[in-house]
């Protein structure tokens, strides 16, 4: 029983960073923007986290209590700027100067990883640990509630913040007008053009927000899942990798993605968690490790082929030039 409630925890916990990238990212596909640069994005956000941290712990006496409140407020701040910023050079690249997109994405996430590496590692990590495991449960006494309360009650504010921008996320695309705006530009930017939508502003924007709640992700990781302790092998690419996966698995439905997220989440960390348990040969380990992805394709498959309603937008990844209407 304890193996299980440990693991369950750690699914959760493992899932938000996925969470925070897949929402990032359908916003940003639905404006039509395939934003391949999610994952420097999110180590732009994992920058941006630490900074926050260091900043606030800078700025108090090295023997003073740690603020509960500070400790989530500045590396969230600071996160979601870094990721807008990363947002904000997608949209330069690919709006203003018409570029390839996955060229501008692919390059994105090579330009994040190598500065976010680069900085954190030259970055004062001392009281980080200390940082890092005060923010591991945002309710105190979650003990009371059993295996519950183990689960669901002892994750940290990041995964309950996550949760909550999914659902705003999905309202907000599905029953306001700014949301169905965004979503015509996504599928017919000519035609949204025609209609007087405003088709650069809505894809800078969605864009810029879509890599704000990303780089939430790349802090999430870092502060949450290794407790402030940055390491340049965590590979917090490959989380922003699997986001892109869950986007397209949840069918480019945010509260969809909440589940996938887990989903993803517990088939990532079990072949890990369960190996040292079931004896399993090092082949085995990452065999099931592509279970991820083999899922991913199954699914883009069938919904090819047999739901045509659930479709990627008509315009992902088209540079949108008025000229040509």
């Amino acid at each position: 029983m304890n193996l299980l409630v440990s693991f369950f925890y750690m699914v959760i916990k493992y899932s938000t960073v996925f969470l925070f990238g897949a929402t990032g990212e359908i916003i940003d596909q639905k404006s039509g923007h395939l934003n391949m640069g999610i994952p420097g994005i999110m180590y732009l956000g994992a920058l941006g986290g630490i900074l926050g941290e260091r900043i606030y712990l800078d700025s108090i006496p090295a023997e003073a209590a740690l603020n509960p409140f500070m400790i989530v407020f500045m590396p969230v701040l600071f996160a979601i700027l870094f990721g807008a910023v990363g947002g904000a050079i997608f949209c330069f690249f690919a709006v203003t100067l018409h570029c390839n997109q996955n060229v501008t994405g692919l390059t994105l996430t090579t330009l994040g990883v190598g500065i976010a590496c680069f900085f954190i590692g030259t970055m004062n990590m001392s009281r980080m640990a200390e940082a890092g495991l005060a923010i591991q449960h945002a309710f105190s006494g979650y003990e009371a509630a059993g295996w519950f309360g183990e689960i669901f009650l002892a994750q940290s504010w990041f995964t309950y913040l996550g949760i909550v921008i999914a659902i705003v996320a999905a309202l907000f695309l599905k029953f306001t007008r700014v949301g169905l705006n965004l979503r015509a530009v996504g599928e017919n930017a000519a035609a949204a053009d025609n209609a007087g939508i405003n088709v650069g502003a809505y894809r800078y924007i969605s864009t810029i927000i879509g890599g704000a709640i990303a780089g939430i992700g790349g802090a999430c990781y870092e502060l949450d899942n290794v407790k402030g302790m940055f390491n340049v092998a965590d590979g917090i690419d490959a989380f922003g990798w699997l986001a892109l996966c869950i986007v397209i698995f949840s069918l480019w439905k945010p509260a969809i993605a909440i589940g996938a997220s887990f989903l993803f989440g517990a088939l990532s960390i079990a072949p890990t968690f369960f190996a040292p348990y079931l004896g399993a040969a090092g082949y085995v380990t990452y065999l099931l490790k592509m279970i991820p992805y083999v899922a991913t394709i199954l699914v883009l498959v069938a919904v090819s082929i047999f739901d045509k309603k659930n479709q990627a937008p008509n315009n992902l990844g088209l540079s949108y030039f008025r000229e040509d209407r």
